[in-house]
């Protein structure tokens, strides 16, 4: 190996745990992003109750 593949190597890794260590910082964000979708259905379930309390979807009603 020469020195200039351990140099490549060298950089490579230090971009590869640059990267890893926004890991941790991007999942939080996925998480935060599907707790707010989450909450969205659960209102729109709960206004799709109220405006149909027998539980029936409206285009299938009667």
């Amino acid at each position: 190996m020469s020195v200039t593949h351990i140099l490549a190597a060298l950089g490579g890794l230090s971009v590869i745990l640059a990267a890893a260590s926004r890991l941790p910082d991007a999942a939080a964000d996925v998480l935060r992003g599907c707790v707010g979708l989450v909450h969205a259905v659960h209102e729109l379930r709960a206004a799709w109750r109220q405006a149909d309390p027998e539980g029936e979807p409206a285009d299938r009603a009667g």
